[in-house]
């Protein structure tokens, strides 16, 4: 057979290989595009008004405020934001599907990226007169393997964490642009880097990825032209590196320290960061289970800090990362082993972000995409080496069919991950049975149970969420809606005014506090809590949304009131249009006013129970509460049975006995 037959053959292979794996990826995550809103994209998207228009997209490079509704998660990732407002106008509105389509199509064309890098990786291993098409059909495997694993389904069924699965793409572009020397020449890895970096910073890893490929696999810069030369090596070294690592630092530091807002919270300061650093060993023990077995992945899990650094956790962890840098460096030994010393430091070097800031979640899974790519690279080559130097049929065939059971296994597992990301009960039921000592988890389970009713087991998740995190806004705002959705609007409005008390940056104690004045009618102060929800987050489209009703609430009451007194021109004695002029006046919190209707009604009617009453409600809302008791017993004096009086009695006699 000729090269060119030869070479066709391969290419048809590729072809028809890369269009069944991306079949089976698609048919593994066929049942995940109709999954809600998660997490941050609550802030990112849902709540923010940034997205809901691209005419000033440019502001998304300018503006880092545009990127999430919450003051401290402003981080600097304007592709992201322009990704979420163009599948937002695409969508017409918050239609998850649509971002979630978007999402999965990059996803695809990394799967693609990630084939041709391990097929140029592999065959630069092995020598010329190898089995290329074997080596394809290795590739091949290999991407499936990454493709359906299921520790990628925490990553691309969380919108929000297309920041991590894009940046990843953007790093596979760069580093195969890089390689091509047409696209070198022309430096147009350069503006998937800028890309990368602009989706999330972690991109900025490209850096020392790019290092690592150059001292394994490039003629000039490996190892051995290090050994030769040292001099020589660190020029061309220099040359290749010091373009790409200029304006990859230096557009890190200036997004980081210039367009990263001050009120962004980066980094967790309330634990030390050599815990934090030496906790990490642990947390990597736990990757590597989820990467072997993912039986155990949460979408929030609950791995706290371990404060001793001779904790048996931290040890094996240590013992883990041993291991993997003795087989990097066993294997940088031998040419033919070198994807899996590459494999292995790409593992680490993406792994450094997350390793040495200290963030208020010590692990997540979805943070993995980035780092396992690595491992993709590694383990697969791993095993197709002990196929090859084991010329044995029966070893090769059982070594096969347990890589066809272990990817068959990961898919399934994938599919399943789906359907726990499906709604918000069956993903934070999972995250308690998980990760039953995270408090966020509990609390959000609470809230599912809460939307369909189940008041009393919502209580238990939430009272549970309070104990393990007691200074958390966002638990005592879902306390304080329960018990004013079952009538306790006491306990509620002490929730409300205890997690507004904690001074966060976040609008959501003002903004819920503010929905729930306007459900009991208190429309003047409702508005005065949202304009505080609005000077905190000026894009937080449930605050604007809400502002807006009270404004038509409020002129609409206004309305309601110039017309009852242009009536009480023509019937100056109607006791029935004093009382609801009254009335309308106290839930505009025009106390005074109200109170003076009323007066004006008993000068017609001394005997009329409902002006005392509303003068009792007035008295107490003004905290006059010796007022309020005289104006209630004299309401009841005139009708004894009349059960609001009663209870605005009881609220003014409550609040002088505390006093």
């Amino acid at each position: 057979m000729s090269i060119l037959k030869i070479e066709n053959s391969i290419k048809n292979l590729s072809i028809i290989g890369m269009i069944i794996v991306l079949g089976l990826t698609t048919l593994v995550y066929s049942n995940h595009f109709s999954n809600p809103f998660f997490f941050d994209d609550s802030h990112t998207i849902e709540t923010n008004n940034s997205i809901t228009s691209l005419n000033n997209w440019l502001d998304f490079f300018t503006n880092a405020d545009t990127f999430s509704s919450l003051p401290a998660n402003r981080a600097y990732r304007p592709m992201m934001t322009l990704m979420n407002a163009i599948d937002y106008k695409i969508a017409g509105g918050l239609n998850s599907f649509y971002f979630h389509v978007n999402i999965f199509i990059f996803y695809l064309v990394t799967v693609i990226l990630f084939f041709i890098l391990c097929n140029y990786l592999f065959k630069n291993a092995v020598n010329s007169n190898h089995d290329n098409k074997t080596i394809t059909i290795v590739s091949l495997i290999a991407t499936l393997y990454f493709a359906t694993h299921t520790i990628n389904a925490e990553t691309i069924n969380y919108i929000c964490a297309r920041s991590d699965s894009f940046s990843s793409l953007c790093v596979l572009a760069s580093l195969l642009l890089f390689v091509w020397e047409k696209t070198r020449k022309y430096h147009l890895y350069l503006i998937t880097m800028i890309t990368g970096i602009w989706s999330k910073q972690t991109a900025v890893m490209f850096l020392p990825i790019l290092f690592f490929f150059l001292l394994l696999f490039f003629q000039r810069t490996n190892t051995k032209a290090l050994k030769e030369n040292f001099t020589k090596w660190f020029l061309n070294m220099l040359k290749m590196c010091a373009l790409p690592a200029l304006i990859g630092l230096v557009l890190f530091v200036f997004n980081q320290f210039y367009l990263t807002p001050s009120s962004t919270i980066s980094s967790n300061t309330q634990v030390s960061r050599l815990d934090y650093i030496l906790t990490q060993f642990y947390v990597v023990l736990h990757y590597m289970g989820n990467f072997l077995l993912p039986t155990s992945l949460s979408a929030d899990p609950d791995i706290e800090i371990i404060n001793r650094w001779y904790d048996k956790r931290i040890l094996l962890g240590m013992l883990m990362c041993v291991f993997l840098i003795y087989v990097a460096i066993k294997s940088a030994k031998n040419p033919i082993s070198l994807p899996i010393t590459f494999g292995i430091a790409w593992f680490f070097t993406a792994l450094i972000p997350t390793w040495l800031t200290p963030l208020y979640q010590i692990s997540n899974d979805h943070r993995m995409f980035f780092p396992f790519m690595g491992l993709f690279i590694s383990v697969p080559w791993a095993v197709y080496l002990k196929l090859y130097y084991k010329k044995n049929i029966k070893t090769r065939f059982t070594v096969a069919l347990l890589s066809i059971l272990f990817i068959s296994s990961y898919s399934f597992g994938t599919y399943q991950r789906n359907k726990v990301w499906k709604d918000s009960e069956t993903l934070w039921k999972d995250v308690t049975e998980k990760s039953p000592k995270n408090g966020r988890g509990q609390m959000n389970y609470g809230l599912a149970l809460m939307a369909k009713g189940d008041y009393k087991n919502a209580e238990f998740y939430f009272k549970n969420s309070e104990k393990k995190s007691p200074n958390w806004y966002a638990v005592k705002i879902n306390l304080a809606i329960l018990n004013g959705a079952i009538g306790k609007h006491e306990i509620a409005e002490k929730y409300f005014k205890s997690a507004i008390s904690l001074n966060v940056s976040a609008p959501d104690p003002e903004y819920y506090y503010a929905r729930y004045l306007m459900k009991r009618k208190q429309y003047e102060k409702a508005s005065s809590y949202t304009d505080l929800a609005l000077m905190k987050s000026p894009s937080h489209v449930n605050s604007i949304i809400l502002k807006s009703k009270l404004e038509k609430l409020l002129e609409s009451k206004d309305d309601e009131i110039n017309k009852l007194r242009d009536a009480l021109v023509n019937n100056p004695n109607s006791i029935e249009i004093l009382i609801e002029i009254s009335n309308k006046l106290y839930y505009l919190e025009k106390y005074d006013e109200s109170v003076a209707y009323c007066l004006d009604v008993l000068q017609i009617d001394n005997n009329n129970k409902f002006a005392y009453n509303n003068m009792c409600a007035c008295y107490n809302q003004k905290k006059q509460w010796v007022k309020a008791e005289k104006a209630c017993k004299r309401a009841l004096e005139i009708d004894p049975n009349f059960e609001i009086a009663k209870n605005n009695l009881n609220w003014a006699l409550n609040s002088i006995n505390k006093q």
